[in-house]
């Protein structure tokens, strides 16, 4: 905390004050808000956030303040934070409870998802501001433990209706996510020339007038703390003196009159103060303890306190201010400071608790020199809790740190590989790669080369392109196949889906085939063995080999439909669900995908709730659940932006685009195009960048743009045909291809497209490929009865198929010639059963073309069901599914990583924007199914 100069630097503030007194009346109002203070060293921010403590009467305020030292503890400020609403966590859900109790270290718990801890904070925000408005104040942000600023961030952004007020302060120039996150800020100058006056003229009788004092005002550029230090000095008889030497000490540079502060103590007492500096606590009863290990009496502190250096008080021990703090550990010799350390560590280590297990290793950590197995075992231990609750950053410095400390190559080695998963974990590429090399460097041990390999890959997958990726990942495998092969397999299967993403169809066919006979050659059936079953299924799939692939995964469903889906990994879900979804069977995937999605949520993987949602989404929109699959899908973008996967949001977002396509919404699908883009560009993606390219060619077939539609899916027939991509049920474009050609005027090309769908689908049969061949034969036109026959063997296929939009397709195309061949009575049914579902769905500009076919027939169309436009945010789409499937608020805004209150705001607006009064009006409106 900075001095407290209070009222006198909050002189000329009246602007600043202005925001804080809006933030705290909208926190009385329901309305939540967050506000960042930054500034130097001094200038005030800290009495900003006190007054507007003091003026937070009647609110619920909670406090933290960062401290330099105990950046490295996991946590420490959301304890600090939240330790008053301790009463609330049972009220939680179990899921939210156990994570803010794992954090806190109240319980010991599993893996810890941020997702799930960030939703505890806000949840347990939002029921602390039920009974009062909340007024969080965060001192020194820069200095909170980044796992704690993480948590805390996460909730913030997601304010919104609760009556929760947020202000936090930090330094200029320092690293701090609440800085660096865009959130609303208020940059803190100097004082105005007579505030500056008037704090002078209250700390030191000198004048206040004239060169002199223009020139101490220009040298401290109205910084509060440094008037507070210059101006007792400044006696009329010094004033030429410090004018005519160097400038004052502004920022940083108030250390160094700390220094000078510190070094009028006596021996005995700046060796206290160095044990007070080195604590990660301000506990007196440890510090003591500390001290009398050092031979070191409580006497030795009465001069520090006496100075103003330190306050006494309710058992704690708090320095003036935090450059007191820095200015007495950096000065110290090192000698001190390790035998400081070295004294805190003997006094944490009878102590139970998580917290001072932690403390004591980092003590240890800061003691040792050389090689010290005790402090390395310590730290790692340290880094798995802090893995554990998420707090990533804290857990890769920590095993990097033991890293250091340890003799011996293997231990080396493995701790160096945890920190580079912890660095990967947090989005710390960079950090992980260079710590893979690190690991790679320091041991020789086969089992830790094979992870770090497969952990760089993972990695490498985002900066380089897959298939590069993929030659690596084959290269350690190859080394490893004859002796580990066990090793080997899961470094071939993650080459082969790198394989796949980068469109090296027949590269990733070889792969998984390798790996599958590495697995033949095993008696024992392990998870891995599953894995490149999965894959080999999956690279068929690509190919063309449907029933082989097909064959595969019926050996696999008994496992895929018994075994917990977080325990089989994320990739085998995945891939098995996509391969089902391909071959038609629905339930199937939609039975393991929903129950991935439940256990995945159910836990709090965020991670892995992401994937599982966007294949969900793709699964809802082939089945005719499009508002599903839009909120879906959009959960799932948003999911994986949070989680750092940025080939997943793309592929969330090619199927929002494919729905705003069929719905004719140009601007919107333009935009999400450009937002996929941006996130594919350069990743070398081959296999995920056709998708957007089809959502595109459907928008321009649907809004009569025939021969940009044409020639947009000509292009990309091209580009699946050079990916040796044969499965057109991968894609589902061919057909839009053939009827954007027709249109066109080009029949010869819509001919040859026909030719090479049906050449695809005769070597691998589908219901879907079966019903569009047919369909498209139709639109060709080989005969009036020919047509006819191959309009209804569409449409009895497409009775086997849960595909609504398709058939209306096929009953549009089959309405339309049979108008056209006069046989206008019979063209009514197939154009009024089309035109129901294009509404259903509000594909607008399909609704449109059958409501021209109806009207051209002689028949007239009734007024559109609702034809207000469902104006929803993906947010607010989100929130409306979630609600029509029959979840209460508090389970939509668990799901949903929002606040109740939130989630009644935006079914406030969703019922406003719809007209409606009540949930089942609510569904009425919207085409959702329930549970």
């Amino acid at each position: 905390m900075e001095h407290g100069h209070g009222r006198t630097a909050l002189l000329s503030r009246t602007k600043e004050l202005g925001r804080v007194q809006h933030l705290l009346a909208d926190a009385w109002q329901n309305r939540s808000g967050v506000l960042v203070v930054r500034g130097e060293p001094g200038i005030g921010k800290t009495a900003l956030l006190k007054h507007a403590v003091n003026g937070a009467e009647g609110m619920t305020v909670l406090r933290a303040c960062g401290i330099e030292m105990e950046a490295e503890l996991a946590f420490a400020g959301l304890g600090e934070l939240i330790r008053p609403l301790d009463h609330l966590i049972d009220r939680l859900l179990a899921v939210q409870a156990r994570a803010l109790r794992t954090a806190l270290s109240l319980e010991l718990g599993g893996t810890l998802d941020r997702l799930t801890l960030g939703a505890a904070v806000l949840t347990i925000l939002t029921d602390a501001a039920a009974t009062a408005p909340v007024l969080v104040a965060v001192d020194d942000a820069h200095w909170m433990d980044e796992a704690s600023a993480q948590a805390l961030l996460f909730a913030v952004r997601r304010l919104k209706a609760e009556g929760v007020a947020v202000l936090v302060a930090a330094r200029d120039g320092q690293r701090c996510v609440f800085s660096r996150a865009g959130l609303p800020m208020l940059e803190l100058a100097g004082l105005e020339p007579a505030a500056a006056a008037a704090l002078v003229q209250q700390v030191a009788d000198v004048p206040v007038e004239g060169d002199l004092f223009q020139w101490l005002y220009r040298e401290t550029a109205g910084n509060p703390l440094a008037l507070l230090e210059a101006a007792p000095a400044l006696r009329r008889s010094q004033w030429a003196l410090w004018a005519s030497e160097s400038p004052l000490p502004v920022g940083p540079r108030l250390t160094a009159a700390y220094s000078t502060q510190l070094a009028a103590l006596p021996e005995p007492s700046r060796r206290a103060v160095t044990v007070l500096a080195a604590g990660y606590t301000e506990d007196a009863v440890v510090l003591s303890e500390a001290l009398q290990n050092l031979a070191l009496g409580a006497d030795v502190l009465q001069p520090v306190e006496s100075a103003g250096i330190i306050e006494l008080s309710g058992g704690r021990v708090r320095f003036a201010h935090p450059l007191v703090r820095a200015a007495a550990y950096q000065t110290a010799p090192p000698d001190q400071r390790r035998q400081a350390h070295g004294a805190l560590a003997v006094a944490l280590a009878d102590r139970d608790g998580a917290v001072n297990r932690d403390q004591r290793s980092w003590h240890l950590a800061a003691a040792a020199v050389g090689p010290d197995r005790e402090a390395a075992v310590a730290l790692a231990s340290t880094a798995a809790r802090a893995r554990d609750r998420g707090a990533l950053p804290a857990a890769c410095r920590a095993y990097e740190r033991a890293a250091d400390l340890t003799s011996s190559a293997v231990d080396r080695g493995r701790y160096l590989l945890a920190a580079a998963e912890a660095a990967q974990l947090a989005g710390r590429g960079e950090q992980a790669l260079n710590l893979t090399e690190a690991a790679t460097e320091a041991t020789q041990d086969t089992a830790i080369l094979a992870e770090t390999a497969k952990l760089r890959s993972q990695i490498l997958l985002l900066r380089q392109p897959p298939c590069r990726v993929h030659d690596q990942l084959v290269d350690v495998a190859t080394r490893l196949a004859e002796s580990q092969p066990d090793k080997a397999v899961p470094l071939l299967v993650a080459a082969a889906g790198a394989a796949c993403m980068g469109g090296a169809i027949r590269q990733a066919c070889e792969t998984a085939n390798r790996a599958s006979a590495l697995i033949r050659t095993r008696e024992a059936v392990t998870l891995h063995d599953h894995s490149a079953a999965v894959m080999r299924a999956h690279t068929l799939m690509l190919s063309g080999g449907r029933t082989a692939a097909a064959a595969v995964l019926r050996s696999c469903v008994d496992f895929l439909t018994a075994t917990d889906p977080l325990t089989i990994g994320v990739e085998v879900t995945s891939f098995s669900a996509m391969d089902l979804m391909w071959l038609e069977q629905y339930p199937v995937a939609r039975t393991l995908l929903e129950r991935a999605v439940r256990g995945a949520r159910d836990v709090g993987a965020s991670e892995r709730l992401a994937p599982y949602l966007t294949v969900l989404a793709e699964t809802k929109l082939r089945t005719g659940h499009w508002d599903e699959a839009y909120a879906l899908a959009s959960e799932g973008a948003g999911l994986a932006t949070e989680t750092e996967q940025p080939v997943l949001q793309a592929y969330a977002l090619s199927t929002l685009a494919r729905i705003e396509a069929a719905r004719g919404d140009t601007a919107l699908c333009t935009e999400l195009a450009g937002l996929f883009r941006g996130l594919l560009d350069s990743r070398g993606a081959e296999l995920v960048s056709p998708y957007i390219e089809a959502a595109l060619g459907l928008l321009d077939l649907g809004t009569g743009r025939y021969a940009e539609a044409a020639a947009r899916l000509n292009d990309l027939q091209g580009q699946l045909r050079d990916l040796e991509l044969r499965e057109p049920s991968v894609l589902q474009c061919q057909p839009d291809l053939i009827e954007a050609s027709l249109a066109a005027g080009d029949p010869t090309a819509a001919r040859a497209g026909l030719a090479e769908l049906r050449g695809q689908v005769l070597h691998a049969p589908s219901v879907w490929g079966n019903a569009v061949v047919e369909r498209c034969r139709g639109l060709v036109d080989y005969g009036e009865e020919a047509t006819e026959h191959a309009y209804r063997s569409a449409l009895q296929l497409h009775e086997l198929l849960q595909d609504p939009f398709a058939k209306a397709r096929t009953e549009l195309a089959y309405g339309r010639f049979l108008r056209r061949a006069r046989k206008r009575r019979a063209a009514h049914r197939p154009l009024a059963a089309a035109r129901q579902v294009f509404e259903r769905l509000r594909a607008d500009p399909w609704t449109a073309l059958a409501e021209t076919e109806l009207r051209a027939a002689g028949f007239g169309t009734p007024h559109r069901r609702n034809r207000a436009p469902v104006d929803l945010t993906e947010q607010e789409m989100q929130v409306a599914v979630l609600v029509i499937k029959g979840h209460t608020n508090r389970e939509v805004a668990a799901t949903l990583f929002l606040s109740v209150k939130t989630v009644e705001y935006h079914l406030g607006h969703i019922y406003a924007k719809l007209s409606v009064r009540s949930r089942v009006e609510l569904a009425g409106r919207l085409a959702v199914t329930s549970d």
